[in-house]
């Protein structure tokens, strides 16, 4: 079994996936799109994304592969305590720092405390914490990265500050995803769907009404833009299945017909855990 993530090691889905699939081999790649494409092409098994922090929200790079682009389905998901870290080469020292580096969720995850320490500070973007934190190892010590204590033991680096995060409840979901549906939703949390109506005004309460009828919570709901044409929304909901499978499968089937546009992403369970330090 194969697992693809974003790379290199020390990222947080690293850490993600070794927890959603512990027996598979992980695969890392240089970013989303190649992971679930490797998942998709038959190169891996399944992959393993983030698609929601909690204080910096969707993940939308991560949301359009899985509505517009591949033909995957989230299997399982998991809310990932995030501890987000400053760290140096050895011997640098806070008066150093010229730049910081980290994935373009990380650093805003951090503002508070780059703002009142570093204000003056260069921010760089790259792919992912791991990357951000193999960069500074083979860097100058004016450089700093944002990223797990795990990616500072791997790439040798000191940390100046530990919880850098703006809030010790940060988190984000990391889902597993494959070619496979799963169908079943016996012992599973949550349905996701990916929906699109008519432009025509009462479209969008007709299908939020169906969830209503049949008493049905929707723990979520957002949009995004339809590719390619102005001004048209895919909106994506998670549905609570608690015991109402069978109501939740007629109000999808009710769905359809009102709906322009409707694709199943995912029935999977969600946990809990403790970690991403």
């Amino acid at each position: 079994m194969k697992t693809a993530y974003l790379g290199p090691e020390g990222t947080f889905s690293q850490e993600a996936a070794a927890l959603l699939s512990p027996n598979s081999e992980l695969i890392p790649y240089k970013n989303f799109r190649l992971a679930l494409k490797a998942c998709a092409d038959g190169e891996t098994d399944n992959a393993v994304i983030p698609i929601e922090n909690s204080i910096e929200g969707v993940v939308n790079a991560s949301i359009d592969e899985l509505v517009f682009e591949e033909e995957l389905y989230i299997q399982k998901s998991i809310n990932l305590t995030i501890v987000q870290n400053l760290m140096v080469k050895k011997g640098s020292k806070p008066e150093d720092i010229v730049r910081i580096i980290s994935h373009s969720h990380a650093l805003p995850q951090c503002k508070k405390f780059i703002g009142e320490n570093f204000p003056n500070v260069e921010l760089r973007t790259v792919s992912s914490t791991g990357e951000a934190v193999k960069i500074v190892s083979e860097g100058d010590k004016g450089l700093a990265a944002i990223g797990s204590s795990a990616a500072a033991k791997i790439y040798g680096l000191d940390i100046l500050a530990s919880s850098v995060q703006d809030s010790n409840k940060n988190y984000t979901q990391f889902v597993l995803v494959g070619k496979e549906p799963t169908l079943d939703y016996n012992g599973k949390d949550v349905a996701t769907l990916a929906f699109s109506t008519k432009h025509e005004p009462g479209a969008l309460y007709g299908v939020l009404e169906i969830f209503a009828v049949y008493d049905i919570n929707m723990l979520e709901i957002f949009s995004r833009p339809m590719k390619n044409r102005p001004s048209e929304y895919v909106f994506v909901v998670d549905l609570a299945i608690e015991n109402n499978s069978e109501d939740i499968k007629k109000a999808i089937e009710l769905m359809q017909r009102k709906s322009s546009f409707i694709k199943l992403l995912g029935i999977y369970t969600l946990k809990n855990e403790q970690g991403g330090q």
